[in-house]
């Protein structure tokens, strides 16, 4: 049995396993908490939430300089306090009562929480030097940035290319950053703050690198939206090569329709998973149009499946957006297809070959348009 075999064989056995896995959180026992701190803000609070997930907002007011934050929160839950004057950390709740200055970092507490200060000090020792170049530019060049980097931007001048070519250094210092802090932080429950926050950035080896049952922090309420990527991506990596699953949608006019009417009829077939309420989605449209307008003569069906659970607002946005290709909606539920898919983010493109498999399951901007002219070239 060759290498590439036995590789094949676990990559399924993994994705049956990640199938067939829930998420159970381990939710501390609810303490009492005291974080008093120091902050030059000229505002008259300072705002406490919880972060990782997000809850409610809470103020605290700011006095001679000094505010206390109290409460009473499961142990180790996350929570951020900022001074409306962009000095913003986050804190773990434990039983030691924590002193910490909002603006320069200076923090007393226990051992886990002045770890955690200190590592979030260093993303601000990297944000410090390119926030100001970041300022400096123009909403415009900052969109053209973004666009650039989603693949969108297709008049790009030499002064875009060197923005994003900063822009990129600078994403890659923070990634390198917050992967060397989950590295050093294994034994406690740091990482599962940034696995939360930046799970999506990080690529297949590495999630399998930090995905671990038997970590301190696998099982922190932060850790449902990593784990739920992480074996949608294993999910994905077993249906790539495989006959595309089947789903049923709704069609504007109140028909439903499979995905097997559209695949395995000598034709490609591009799935482009988005929502109305889902922003990326709608700034994803002027690309997404231009695809559709070279390709829908030359072989390519394109679907664009809904999850809007609110059928008015999906109607809505197919009016206000002028989507032109064929609309479909599988609202989110229990064995919809995004779960199909192991999709836990949108927009998500999916390809489809000739023959009703699936192609490819994570190619977005210039990657999805680099993949259909090599298709389309080739045939």
């Amino acid at each position: 049995m060759n290498k590439k075999t036995i590789i094949t064989i676990l990559l399924a056995l993994v994705a049956m396993a990640g199938q067939a896995q829930t998420f159970t959180p381990v939710v501390e026992d609810s303490i009492d908490f005291v974080i008093t701190g120091t902050t030059t803000s000229s505002h008259d609070s300072v705002a406490m939430f919880l972060c990782a997930p997000h809850g409610k907002i809470e103020k605290f007011p700011i006095v001679g300089g000094k505010f206390k934050v109290t409460g009473r929160q499961p142990r180790h839950t996350f929570i951020q306090i900022g001074d409306n004057a962009e000095n913003d950390l986050r804190f773990i709740v434990d039983e030691t009562p924590t002193s910490i200055n909002l603006v320069t970092g200076e923090v007393s507490g226990s051992e886990l929480q002045q770890r955690f200060v200190h590592c979030q000090m260093r993303e601000r020792d990297i944000d410090r030097v390119v926030e100001p170049w970041w300022d400096s530019l123009g909403d415009e060049e900052k969109d053209r940035i973004i666009d650039m980097r989603g693949g969108r931007l297709s008049d790009a001048t030499a002064k875009d290319s060197a923005n994003f070519l900063k822009y990129e250094d600078f994403m890659g210092d923070r990634d390198a950053l917050v992967r060397q802090i989950i590295r050093e932080n294994k034994d406690n429950v740091i990482p599962a703050y940034y696995l939360y926050v930046h799970h999506s950035n990080l690529n297949y080896e590495q999630k399998r690198e930090f995905m671990r049952e038997d970590a301190p922090y696998a099982h922190h309420p932060a850790m449902e939206r990593p784990w739920k990527a992480y074996w949608g991506m294993i999910l994905q990596m077993n249906i790539t090569g495989k006959t595309a699953p089947d789903f049923e949608a709704e069609a504007p006019d109140g028909t439903m329709h499979r995905l097997s009417e559209y695949t395995g009829h000598s034709q490609y077939v591009l799935i482009d998973f988005w929502a109305s309420w889902c922003g990326p989605c709608i700034a994803s449209f002027p690309f997404m149009k231009e695809i559709y307008a070279t390709y829908k003569d030359r072989g390519l069906v394109f679907l664009g499946v809904s999850c809007d659970k609110n059928r008015e607002a999906w109607l809505k946005a197919l009016e206000k957006h002028q989507l032109p290709w064929t609309a479909l909606r599988n609202p989110a539920r229990k064995g919809d297809a995004c779960d199909l898919y192991g999709i836990t983010g949108i927009p998500a493109v999916i390809l489809i070959d000739p023959d009703g498999k699936v192609i490819s399951t994570d190619l977005e901007g210039k990657e999805l348009k680099v993949k259909l002219e090599e298709f389309f070239n080739d045939k």
